[in-house]
Parts: structure tokens; C-alpha cells; sequence
């Protein structure tokens, strides 16, 4: 016979007491543990990155910020020292991230690795949430891992332009069905197919390499290109000639002048054209517009802006204003083979648009300029001939513009045409194997010139980018501004309320720039002044370049070693009214090895060594 023993109520609660206790105990064990834990790790990682962060290939857990900040600088540097590796056949190409030239102010970038971004990118994985979502990121990233692309920018058109002039010999672009006239007769010659590179997909290989930082050399393929007009395709085109072959010749008009195209020659520039997915017969572009241009000699005037000096406390204009004229040359081309396609008999009236002085004529007495706002000064003492001369053309250009009210300068603008035909004289910019004669060398003197004229003066910076490395002519690092046709500009706003005169001149090895206007008790602040430079890295081994344009054996040196940094300095306005204005300006410095051009097949030693002469840089 069994027996139950009654638990007192009393009994039952203490044992579920002790359990809740026992519990609660083991819960805030864990609690404090995990806690513990947690705290420890966070503290172990509050410097650096979290277990399973890469940055494109490269593992980054467990390292400084630091640390990930050298190991990008040293892929920085051999990439800009080895450049990236196009090859076709025996062809070999390395195309450097910054373009080699016997000018630093030529020397612009295909390439621009933002490696502080990419570094604080990746840092912020586990970081950028509440204290509950960066756990479970943190966690995440642990088990899974976490991949962050390289943030950089690529010049497709100048990677292409690199790439063109290496190897487009290689190259036969397909060519459409022609037609001729003989005798009055049409004559169709077929079209035949070209092989012309994939730059599409040479394109994506550079990218995923630059995000990935996993750099390969890259073999160009040839594909076929079917030409777009093909002889099948030309038979309506061709009933529309006997309407064309009646034109006894075509008359250009502007004003009371008249250009006779004769019937031999627009029947020399007949040609199969595709408009609106139809073949039709028209005119050769390329041979109407040369025509063109020449006839825009005889037509075109050239705006001129009004230029004014300072005469003593006195301003005077020394240059009036004058607005141009100038031939459409594109549109005419247009209203041209309109006329042919269509079979007309009538005069074609050129198409000639008033291009208006920036600057007109002021009254002086409204001009506001009293006094000086500020002054920009650089040094280039050292600089080759063409330079200097170049420099000088620049500067002249310069002189005398007026900036108006509100106006957002632009130093390219305010230059103009930079070639030959304005004054300017060429340098030597190295592409893979070449040396092409390029223009505007000089012209980052004026630039940075600029830069420093608007700083002093207190006017909002738009738009600067430093070098890619450091020059003497530029010191005190971070101080410049490169400019290059067409972009990078450097421009400011002028936000005085009344017109700014943009006085340059030249006084022995150094530019100086002013600017007059209407002072307003604006105060300036650059701190610190000089800016701050750290960073520095040593410009690594000398860096040779085979080209096809020296013989083989012979040497040049084209650019002198640069040490690498960055600085930093604040800009500070201070307007009347007590706003204030602030940016700050950080600028990268890449490390630049000696560079030398060889001729290709030839030793690489520096034996006998034939230098160019070029400005040696020290830092």
C-alpha cells in the first residue's frame, strides 16, 4: 500500500525559489561573461578592423587603419611604378596611372586610387549602426566575411587614347560600300569587314583589377566588325542619284558673299550615309567641313572681352570689347547635305552665329574696383624655354580680365584656346611606347598662381585638384592647383558684390598674380601656413620605359624623382556679418620614381646615359 506525502504549499514555493535564484545566478553569469566577452573584443578591435573584412582581395581583419594605409600606399606605388599591362602579339604596353611627361604640368591622371575612403569604407563595417546592429554585423562579417571594392576613378577616354595610339596599327576598321561616278554612271564597290579591338572589354578587365586590387597583364583580341552599309543595302539609295547628278553645282551665301562648290567636286564627295536606319546618298563630312573651315577664315571674327589696367589709383580700359562672329560649321555641314540628298538647285545660306564678348564695356566709375583684395605668388626659376614661354602667353591672356559680380571664374574659360594657334609651344607626353608633342606645359603655374590670388582674396574655392605629385615649382606642398584642357579647372566665386580685376604679371622667375576689387572686411585664415605635410615616402627605384621612338641603346630621362606625401590645411572666411565659411583641402601626393625613356631592345642600365634637359625637382 503506497503512501503520499503532502507538500506543504510553503515548500513548493522555496524550491521554486531556489531555481528562479539558481537561474537568475546562471543568467547574469552568462550575461556578465558574454559581456565581458563582448567588451574585451570591442576593445581588442576599437583600432582595428574586424575579423573577415577584406578590401578587394586583401585581408584587412585584425589590422591597424595604419597598417592597411601602408599596404595600399605600396600597391599604389608599384602599380604607378609597373603601370597596367596591355600586350598584343609581341606588343607590350604598361600604362602608368599618372601620364609620364618631360612636363609636370602634362603629367595628368588616368588613374586615381582614393585609398584614405577605401581604408575608412572597410573600418566602418561593424561600426556605422546602434550597438545591437554593429554585433550582429560584426557577427555576420565573422562567419561570412565581407568584401569592400577599391575606391577609384578611371579617364576612359584617356585609357583609350593610350591604348589607340599603341595599337591601333594593329587595327582594320571595316569599311562601307563606296560609290563612284564614272561617265555619269554609278558604280558600287562592295563593303568589306574590319578587325578592330574589344576596348569595351579591356575596359571591364581594368576595372575588376582596380576593384579587386589583383593586377594582371591584359591581352587585347581583335574582333570582327561587319561595316554598317553593305552593297545589298544601296540599291534605293542609288535611284536617288540621277536627282543629285542634275545639280550643276551648289552656292554657299553669307551676307553678299557667295562660295561655289562645283559639280566634279560634290560629285568627288558623294557617299552612301545611314539616316534614319535608311542608306541614302549625301556628302562626305570630313571634306565638306575642311571646305567649310576654310571659307570660316574669311567670315569669322574673334570675340574680344574688354581688358582694363591699373593707371596709378586709376582704372583705365586698354583693351575694348568686341563681339565675334563665327561660322556653324557643323550645322551648314547639315543644311548642305540636306540640299544634296534632296537634289536642290538653291543657294545654301551658311549658318554664322554671334558669339558675344564676355566682358563688354563698362562705365570705369562703376566698377567698384578700389582697392587690393589679394595676392597669389609661385616661383619657376629653373623652368625650360618653352615653359617659361608658355607661362608668359598665359599670363598675358590674364591680365586686364574682368570678373563680375556673382561670376563663377573659370581659369580654362578665361584662357581660351591652348595650342598654336593662341602662342602656346608643345612638350613631350610619353603613351605606352610613344612620345606624342602635346600642349600646356606652363600652364599649372598659372593655375596654382590662381589658386593662391583667390585664396588671399577670400573667395569661395569651386572647383581645384592638387598634382599628382609634388613639384618644386609648387612648394609649399599643397598650395597648387593643375589644370588641363579640358578638365581638371580651377574656379572660384567671385561673392564681393562688385567686379574683381585679375592683374598678372611677371617679375624675373616669379608670377604674380592680383586681384582688385571692392573690399568688404572679409577676413582670411589658412592654418596652418604653411599646411601641414606628412606621410612622406621615399620615390622608390628608377623606372624604366621602352619606346619605338629613340634607337636602341639610347637613353633620355624624362622626369626626376619626387618623394610622396599628403597635407592638409583649413580655409577659413570670416564675412562682416559674422558668417563663416570653411573648407578643408587634403591633397595626395604619389611617390615618383626617376623615369627614363629606352630604346626598345636595349639594355636597361644607365650606362652612358644621354639625359633631356628637364627641371629637377627637390622636395
Amino acid at each position: 500500500m503506497a503512501y503520499r506525502v503532502n507538500q506543504q504549499p510553503s515548500d513548493i514555493f522555496q524550491k521554486k525559489r531556489v531555481w528562479w535564484i539558481v537561474g537568475l545566478s546562471v543568467g547574469a553569469i552568462a550575461i556578465i561573461t558574454l559581456s565581458s566577452v563582448i567588451v574585451t573584443f570591442e576593445i581588442a578591435y576599437a583600432h582595428r578592423f574586424y575579423p573577415g573584412v577584406t578590401i578587394g582581395s586583401l585581408n584587412v581583419s585584425g589590422k591597424t587603419i595604419d597598417a592597411v594605409r601602408t599596404m595600399l600606399s605600396d600597391i599604389e606605388d608599384k602599380l604607378q611604378n609597373e603601370g597596367l599591362i596591355f600586350s598584343y602579339q609581341d606588343e607590350t604596353v604598361a600604362v602608368t596611372p599618372i601620364v609620364v611627361s618631360n612636363s609636370p604640368d602634362l603629367a595628368k591622371e588616368i588613374i586615381t586610387l582614393n585609398l584614405e575612403q577605401t581604408a575608412h569604407q572597410a573600418f566602418a563595417i561593424g561600426r556605422s549602426g546602434n550597438v545591437l546592429t554593429n554585433l550582429l554585423t560584426q557577427l555576420k562579417v565573422a562567419l561570412f566575411g565581407k568584401t569592400t571594392k577599391t575606391i577609384y576613378s578611371l579617364d576612359h577616354q584617356v585609357l583609350l587614347d593610350h591604348l589607340q595610339t599603341n595599337f591601333s596599327k594593329y587595327e582594320t576598321p571595316p569599311v562601307n560600300a563606296q560609290i563612284t561616278i564614272v561617265d555619269n554612271e554609278v558604280v558600287v564597290t562592295p563593303e568589306t569587314p574590319g578587325h578592330i579591338f574589344n576596348y569595351a572589354h579591356v575596359t571591364n578587365d581594368v576595372e575588376q583589377q582596380l576593384a579587386s586590387l589583383v593586377f594582371h597583364p591584359i591581352t587585347l583580341e581583335l574582333k570582327s566588325v561587319d561595316a554598317e552599309i553593305t552593297q545589298t543595302a544601296t540599291a534605293g539609295a542609288v535611284a536617288s542619284v540621277e536627282n543629285i547628278l542634275e545639280i550643276s553645282g551648289l552656292t554657299l551665301t553669307h551676307d553678299d558673299k557667295t562660295w561655289i562648290i562645283d559639280k566634279d567636286t560634290l560629285i568627288s564627295w558623294l557617299e552612301f550615309q545611314v539616316q534614319d536606319n535608311e542608306v541614302v546618298v549625301g556628302v562626305n563630312q570630313e571634306n565638306t567641313v575642311a571646305f567649310l573651315e576654310d571659307i570660316a577664315t574669311e567670315i569669322n571674327v574673334t570675340a574680344t572681352d574688354a581688358k582694363f589696367e591699373l593707371d596709378g589709383n586709376r582704372v583705365t580700359e586698354f583693351q575694348p570689347s568686341r563681339d565675334g562672329v563665327k561660322v556653324d560649321v557643323e550645322q551648314s555641314y547639315e543644311q548642305i547635305n540636306t540640299h544634296v540628298m534632296l537634289g536642290r538647285q538653291e543657294a545654301v545660306a551658311l549658318v554664322v552665329a554671334v558669339d558675344p564678348a564676355k566682358v563688354a564695356n563698362q562705365d570705369l566709375n562703376d566698377l567698384g574696383i578700389i582697392d587690393l583684395l589679394g595676392r597669389g605668388q609661385s616661383n619657376f626659376s629653373g623652368s625650360p624655354a618653352n615653359r617659361r614661354h608658355n607661362i608668359k602667353v598665359g599670363a598675358e591672356s590674364l591680365d586686364g580680365v574682368l570678373i563680375e559680380p556673382g561670376e563663377e571664374f573659370s581659369l580654362l574659360d578665361a584662357l581660351g584656346e591652348i595650342d598654336g594657334s593662341t602662342g602656346y609651344l608643345q612638350e613631350l607626353v610619353i603613351k605606352g611606347n610613344r612620345t606624342i608633342p602635346e600642349y600646356g606645359g606652363g600652364l599649372c603655374q598659372i593655375g596654382s598662381t590662381t589658386f593662391r590670388a583667390a585664396l588671399w582674396s577670400g573667395l569661395p574655392i569651386t572647383a581645384r585638384r592638387n598634382h599628382s605629385y609634388r613639384v618644386r615649382y609648387y612648394e609649399p606642398a599643397g598650395m597648387d592647383a593643375t589644370i588641363y584642357d579640358p578638365a581638371p579647372d580651377m574656379k572660384f566665386l567671385n561673392d564681393t558684390g562688385h567686379h574683381i580685376l585679375f592683374i598678372a604679371r611677371m617679375e624675373g622667375d616669379d608670377l604674380v598674380f592680383e586681384f582688385y576689387g571692392t573690399p568688404d572686411g572679409r577676413k582670411v585664415t589658412i592654418e596652418p601656413n604653411p599646411p601641414r605635410i606628412y606621410n612622406i615616402t621615399a620615390p622608390g627605384e628608377p623606372r624604366y620605359i621602352e619606346t619605338e621612338d629613340l634607337a636602341p641603346g639610347e637613353k633620355k630621362k624624362v622626369e626626376s624623382a619626387h618623394a610622396g606625401a599628403d597635407t592638409y590645411f583649413k580655409y577659413t572666411i570670416e564675412y562682416p556679418d559674422g558668417t563663416i565659411k570653411e573648407q578643408e583641402f587634403n591633397s595626395h601626393y604619389v611617390s615618383w620614381p626617376e623615369v627614363w625613356l629606352v630604346g626598345k631592345e636595349a639594355s636597361t642600365t644607365t650606362d652612358n646615359v644621354l639625359p633631356v634637359e628637364v627641371p629637377i625637382v627637390q622636395n
